[in-house]
């Protein structure tokens, strides 16, 4: 058994680190705002899984079509709208990149 741990010094965490450390601490809610202004794709993927997950439970609690029909549409479903978030960020993401002055250098 190694018990190395036990002989480890003890270290001491600067005041400035511990006051940036509490001080950055940011709720859910800010994260996923700076998260969708970076990337606005991001939230219409997340919506898009929300949406298919709920048709997904619904279809599912009502039975009315077979399961495996079922499986093979909620996944069809499900890539097209990941293929569809991609699409839509490149396109995006190029027309952004082309409008945009070049920086001569």
């Amino acid at each position: 058994m190694d018990d190395s741990w036990q002989s480890a010094k003890e270290i001491e965490i600067p005041d400035e680190a511990l006051r940036l450390a509490l001080e950055n601490n940011e709720s859910m809610k800010d994260k996923l705002y700076v998260a969708a202004k970076r990337s606005p794709f991001l939230v219409a993927g997340m919506l898009g899984f929300t949406i298919i997950a709920g048709v997904g439970v619904y279809k599912w609690r009502t039975k009315t079509i077979r399961p495996s029909i079922f499986l093979i549409q909620l996944r069809v479903a499900a890539q097209g709208t990941a293929i569809g978030c991609l699409t839509m960020g490149m396109l995006y993401q190029m027309y952004t990149d082309l409008t945009k002055p070049k920086k001569n250098k």
